[in-house]
């Protein structure tokens, strides 16, 4: 499915932050939901879901720099992510803002809450990494990471050998992978890897903190998939200890992106979730 062409009703914007252009996506009325897509997203990760969401709130989809429309900045790290991410936010003047993250863009929307709580007013959490995955440490080989993410990752016979062993959204009709091959085909190495170092430094700073210590009374909803990674499985172990305000919703029915593999389903159950009527 390719989702490049603006859906009916959605606006494609830009918008200068911290010398960086940020191009998101714009769709709906109501509340504000801004949507943190994760490594391989863009501003259309967010559309198989979009419209149903749109009913209900103000959707932003923004890319994060490097990704998608946005332009890149010279020191990607997580921290100039949160303060783009929280000018974002000021600059648009939106407040009691509902943050939806998948991935590591969940770890994201956690250091946002983190920094700067006064701004959201609910999370929803999906398949969150327990921070640095082991196996992207080959990620970080200079020279072997950047031939691995062409030959593995922007390849059909390199998903299709990764499927072996990793829950890459396969599927009979084969739309899943196709979800997943279209995202690291838009996503270029360098930015890809600029996340994956980011993501490994803050981690080796953070991750103890926030295991032993991270708590929040920010209402969320946490939403697992059946089959995944074994480092979102850790995460899962820790949401009790985290949010003291939480609520889970199983779907076994998905893997790893619920909003590219079961999208209508995800709607329907997040959205009843969170105390909105679903059609």
């Amino acid at each position: 499915m390719s989702t490049h062409q603006n859906a009916p009703g959605e606006r494609a914007l830009t918008i200068d932050i911290n010398g960086a252009t940020v191009s998101y996506k714009k769709s709906g009325a109501g509340p504000p939901l801004i949507y943190f897509h994760g490594w391989i997203g863009n501003e259309d990760s967010f559309a198989p879901c979009h419209r149903e969401f749109a009913r209900h709130f103000t959707v932003y989809r923004p890319a994060w720099p490097g990704y998608g429309g946005s332009t890149s900045v010279p020191d990607f790290t997580i921290e100039e992510i949160i303060e783009i991410a929280n000018e974002f936010i000021i600059q648009l003047g939106l407040s009691d803002v509902t943050i939806m993250a998948n991935c590591l863009g969940g770890n994201l929307a956690i250091e946002l809450a983190r920094r700067y709580p006064r701004h959201i007013c609910r999370m929803v959490l999906i398949e969150v990494h327990a921070y640095f995955p082991l196996y992207f440490y080959l990620l970080l080989v200079p020279g072997l990471n950047r031939l691995l993410y062409t030959t593995l990752l922007k390849s059909m016979s390199g998903l299709n050998f990764l499927n072996l062993f990793f829950p890459l959204k396969n599927d009979e009709a084969g739309k899943r992978k196709m979800y997943a091959r279209e995202g690291f085909l838009r996503t270029s190495v360098d930015s890809a890897l600029d996340f994956i170092r980011a993501m490994y430094r803050f981690s080796r700073k953070k991750e103890a903190q926030y295991i032993q210590r991270y708590r929040s009374d920010i209402p969320v909803l946490y939403v697992k998939g059946g089959k995944t990674f074994r480092s979102v499985r850790k995460f899962t172990e820790h949401v009790n200890e985290f949010f003291t305000d939480l609520q889970i919703v199983s779907m076994p029915e998905s893997m790893h992106n619920p909003v590219a593999e079961q999208p209508e389903l995800f709607s329907r159950l997040v959205l009843d979730a969170m105390g909105y009527d679903v059609e």
